[in-house]
């Protein structure tokens, strides 16, 4: 156990509240963990408004430190191999986990923690903590269904979700998965005319291949790379945020990119990644991807 502002060089990272979302998360990350075969880090922060002025401040500590404990014991004994360790902080959940994300190879979390508003569907926390981690995120949401043949489902709209393609298929080999890269275009139309039925723009039928020709490209050099791994490659139309949540219902896990904007007020979550977040079934693995100098 460490207390205190540093945490060590990290593995898997799960913030832990001891809530039904830190429980969901913990089984996850330990899995997923145990199947990277890298260690196990297990962190909760105890909000300074909950110890200032508090008489029983060092309980509160006694009780977090015990809480950790013991999701650690219950990690290890469902990975007898798998290194554990565990970290406690006071201050904020969110600053503490995107602190430790420098040195993370991956965070898991919930989707809500004891501090959530029951309505909403993705916390205040794993919402900040995507919007600004360094690192891949995974948000384990409150009913996830166990599948037979684990499948992982990526979105893909250009050659810049590449690094989001390449931890799908990381993820895939470790669980013996396969990858289901999904790229979904709209069919652009003149316009709309009450009453009307106006053309779209440009044969549908080449508009079609255009979008096979781009995955089939962007696919190329990673299936040549990786040839043990199963890729089956699927092209549609319609809006990316229902497509992507269809597709993946009965998935292991559905991984999205997350592309960091330049600009005094950039957009840290676009809408397809923010709607998948709260809406999909199946736990979300964010990508980010840093902006580009222009």
């Amino acid at each position: 156990m460490s207390t205190g502002t540093h945490l060590p060089d990290l593995g898997v990272l799960v913030g832990y509240d001891g809530s039904p979302g830190g429980k969901r998360a913990l089984v996850w990350g330990a899995r997923a963990a145990a199947d990277a075969k890298t260690p196990l880090h297990l962190t909760m922060a105890i909000p300074e408004a909950a110890l200032g002025g508090h008489a029983r401040a060092d309980e509160v500590r006694r009780g977090a430190l015990a809480l950790l404990e013991e999701a650690a014991v219950r990690s290890r004994a469902a990975h007898p191999h798998l290194t554990v360790e565990t970290s406690l902080f006071e201050g904020s959940a969110a600053d503490t986990i995107l602190e430790a994300s420098r040195r993370a190879e991956l965070i898991v979390l919930g989707t809500r923690g004891h501090g959530g508003f029951a309505g909403l569907l993705l916390g205040s926390v794993s919402l900040r903590v995507c919007a600004h981690t360094t690192c891949p995120v995974v948000v384990v949401p409150e009913a996830a269904d166990e599948v037979e043949t684990p499948s992982i489902v990526v979105g893909v709209a250009d050659h810049s979700d590449a690094p989001a393609i390449e931890f799908a298929v990381e993820r895939a080999r470790l669980i013996g998965g396969r990858v289901v890269p999904v790229h979904v275009w709209t069919l652009t139309m003149a316009g709309y005319f009450p009453g009307v039925v106006a053309p779209p723009l440009g044969d549908p039928l080449e508009t079609a291949a255009t979008h096979d020709h781009l995955l089939t490209e962007i696919l190329e050099p990673i299936r040549a790379r990786t040839p043990d791994v199963t890729i089956e490659a699927m092209v549609t139309t319609g809006a990316p945020a229902y497509a992507l949540i269809s597709v993946s219902a009965h998935a292991d896990l559905l991984v999205v990119a997350a592309h960091r904007a330049h600009g005094p007020f950039p957009m840290r979550l676009g809408p397809t990644t923010h709607a998948v977040l709260h809406h999909a079934t199946c736990p979300v693995a964010l990508v980010p991807i840093p902006a580009t100098a222009s």
